[in-house]
């Protein structure tokens, strides 16, 4: 069940519930709202909706290429996210992942919490390749959000 607004649906990633002043769910604090003893709104632990996927591999320019996009999902998929660059050599991008989104890579899976995020590094370069690890191969990874009732 959902809610629907003047014919619109609501959704916990675009929308905010807000009872007597008090913010029941926000995109950035997704919370729970229930109709009786049946949830109408929040999120449900699957993470089906696919919002971008790359690689990593030693000495390419992957990372640097998907930069702009990773920063994009600042304010949405991350609460906040960073480059480092090295002169020549390797880079790192650190984001803090929000609640209700995952990233999910051949080093591991990631589930985001309230702010101030967790925190998942990509790294890339010469000396260092992978999400949250650092190794000498190729990586995938895929950002995903959490489907939501």
């Amino acid at each position: 069940m959902a809610i629907v607004f003047n014919g619109t649906t609501l959704n916990w990633y675009t929308h905010t519930i807000v009872k007597d002043g008090t913010t029941v769910s926000s995109p950035s604090d997704p919370g729970t709202v229930m109709f009786g003893t049946t949830k109408v709104f929040g999120l449900d632990g699957t993470y089906e909706k696919s919002l971008y996927s790359n690689s990593l591999a030693p000495d390419s320019q992957n990372l640097e290429n998907a930069i702009s996009t990773l920063n994009g999902l600042v304010g949405t998929a991350f609460h906040s996210g960073s480059t480092t660059q090295g002169p020549g050599t390797d880079t790192t991008w650190t984001g803090y992942l929000a609640e209700g989104y995952r990233v999910v890579s051949s080093d591991g899976t990631f589930t985001g919490t309230a702010s101030p995020g967790t925190s998942v590094y990509f790294y890339e370069g010469k000396t260092v390749t992978g999400v949250n690890t650092s190794h000498n191969g190729g990586t995938t990874y895929e950002i995903f959000r959490d489907n939501g009732v």
